[in-house]
């Protein structure tokens, strides 16, 4: 009676061992799309030649889908639009994740012009320090006009800024940009905001929260810097905004920190531009 038993045991295992070894055996992987399963259009704005509209498309079932407009910024969803600030050839890459793995398709894009819409900025050239205003925060740090722009030296954990009283329009949304250089700054940050708070001297301006800086503690600015601070910021939201109701608010650029550099921080080329 008890070796009955325990080939009915061994029996039962056995069947139970080959059932699992069917089950995994017949477990299929998902299939990797390709870029065969993707594909994407785009077309010009009518009114803004520097503004375009992506649409994609895909066969496969995602659970994410990502562009890259080639200019470090990016969007997510099938459908997505983006200015572009500089003339000049983009590689834009349209991918798709799923179950199986990722698949991307690039088109190049030509923007013919650089954008110019309406600026908000007066005196955005730096011509002088017309319609601009000094924020003297904490001592260490000056910022001086000259030669068409704004240079911020000197460091000690000082921190000073520049502001001036700009008019925004409700639910139109904005761009902040500047042309930015410096040597490389140790321990430092260099900061955009737009608020409505008034600045007040001696007080650290944050209302609106960081638009557009550098941080060296963020991995930006520590080395010899040049360009439209949109391509090398590494803080902030990318510089657009929109504002909820038409009246004033404050632009206020500021810096400071340790060391800003043997030659400094040098702003020109201000602009708040609407798109």
């Amino acid at each position: 009676m008890k070796n009955i038993q325990l080939t009915l045991k061994i029996f039962a295992l056995g069947l139970t061992l080959t059932m699992l070894s069917c089950s995994k055996s017949e477990e299929v992987s998902p299939t990797p799309p390709t870029s065969d399963d993707l594909s994407f259009t785009y077309t010009v704005d009518p009114e803004n030649p520097n503004l375009i509209h992506f649409t994609g498309q895909t066969t496969a079932e995602t659970w994410y889908i990502h562009w890259n407009f080639g200019d470090n910024t990016g969007e997510e969803g099938l459908d997505a639009s983006k200015v572009f600030f500089k003339k000049g050839e983009y590689d834009v890459r349209f991918k798709i994740f799923t179950e199986g793995g990722t698949a991307f398709v690039t088109q190049k894009v030509s923007i013919e012009s650089d954008f110019q819409g309406p600026d908000l900025v007066k005196n955005g050239s730096l011509d002088g320090a017309d319609f601009w205003n000094v924020l003297e925060i904490s001592g260490g740090a000056t910022v001086e006009f000259k030669d068409g722009s704004a240079t911020w030296t000197g460091g000690a954990w000082g921190h000073v800024g520049i502001y001036q009283l700009i008019e925004v329009e409700a639910d139109k949304e904005y761009q902040i940009n500047m042309d930015v250089s410096g040597s490389g700054m140790s321990d430092c940050w260099f900061e955009v905001y737009v608020g409505q708070a008034v600045p007040q001297a001696g007080v650290d301006y944050t209302d609106g929260g960081i638009r557009l800086g550098l941080n060296t503690w963020d991995g930006c600015g520590g080395e010899a810097f040049e360009g439209q601070l949109t391509d090398i910021a590494c803080v902030g939201d990318g510089g657009s905004f929109s504002w909820a109701a038409s009246g004033s608010a404050y632009i206020v650029i500021r810096s400071g920190g340790v060391d800003l550099g043997a030659e400094g921080v040098s702003i020109d080329n201000v602009a708040i531009r609407s798109l």
